[in-house]
């Protein structure tokens, strides 16, 4: 079933919220599609993220937060999008991450070290090669952990330009990560 198959965005949203089994099924395959995709590196989170954006999704539709300035799947997969990024965050969050020096602790297995270093090394590379704009806003989300309304404050622009540039130097840092890595 796709979204052009139902009359209107109205009756989809309404038959989602009153449970019904067609629109319930349909939106979480429009939520797997971008949480399951592989370059998260969230396959252990999945069943808790779709959880989490089902619950956004239900939310917004009951208070009307849906507008229809875009199709209802689109809607879908940019909550699913940035629900995806805060994973990544809070992921992260809790580990210090410095780009300019990644203090390694002692391990008991040497290849491990020798993985690790080989990691962060690609993660400097990627950092290097990313254009200045994208390192100073994924320094601002994952090393200085500021928030987007505190991103969005300080670079004097919108919350959702933030999400979106967060987004984009992601999915760049991922296109280079694959490159360095093979």
């Amino acid at each position: 079933m796709l979204d052009s198959d139902f009359k209107n965005n109205e009756d989809f949203i309404k038959g989602y919220l009153l449970g019904h089994q067609d629109e319930y099924c349909e939106i979480t395959n429009w939520i797997a599609t971008v949480v399951k995709n592989d370059y998260w590196g969230l396959k252990e989170d999945w069943d808790d993220i779709i959880q989490d954006v089902r619950m956004k999704l239900y939310i917004n539709l009951k208070q009307k937060r849906f507008r229809s300035s875009s199709s209802l799947k689109t809607y879908v997969y940019r909550i699913a999008k940035y629900t995806c990024i805060d994973y990544l965050r809070k992921k992260y969050r809790t580990k210090e991450v410095s780009i300019d020096s990644v203090e390694v602790k002692e391990e008991k297995d040497a290849f491990a070290t020798l993985i690790r270093k080989e990691q962060e090394q690609i993660i400097r590379q990627i950092f290097l090669e990313l254009a200045e704009r994208c390192r100073k806003i994924l320094q601002m989300v994952f090393i200085e952990k500021l928030s987007y309304k505190e991103i969005s404050s300080r670079l004097s622009v919108a919350e959702g330009t933030v999400k979106s540039r967060v987004s984009r130097c992601i999915e760049k840092a991922i296109q280079l990560g694959k490159k360095f890595s093979e």
